[in-house]
């Protein structure tokens, strides 16, 4: 039987001024899943009037590093406005 396992992680803004901007990356790491694993991600901006947001998830990549594995990626902000802040989920299917 397979087993699925998540986590899920946030950035938020420091502050007025510090928001994420458009066009700009986060560079995000995960671990703790095996070889064979079935992996995904997903970013979700903060949701909130009047702006539309959009986030996209690039350079995905798998590695190791002696024994263990390591899978990093990019979130980018691909809209037209600052976003304050962000959720990233993060998925494995092992067995």
């Amino acid at each position: 039987m397979a087993n699925v396992s998540r986590v899920f992680g946030s950035w938020a803004s420091s502050g007025p001024g510090h928001d994420f901007p458009p066009g700009g990356t986060h560079g995000w790491v995960a671990w703790g899943y095996g070889y064979g694993d079935a992996l995904s991600v997903t970013a979700h901006p903060v949701a909130g009037p009047p702006v539309d947001r959009a986030l996209a998830i690039e350079n995905v990549r798998s590695e190791t590093h002696g024994t263990s594995r390591e899978f990093s990626f990019t979130v980018r902000n691909v809209g037209s406005t600052s976003i304050p802040g962000y959720g990233v989920g993060v998925a494995w299917v092992s067995g």
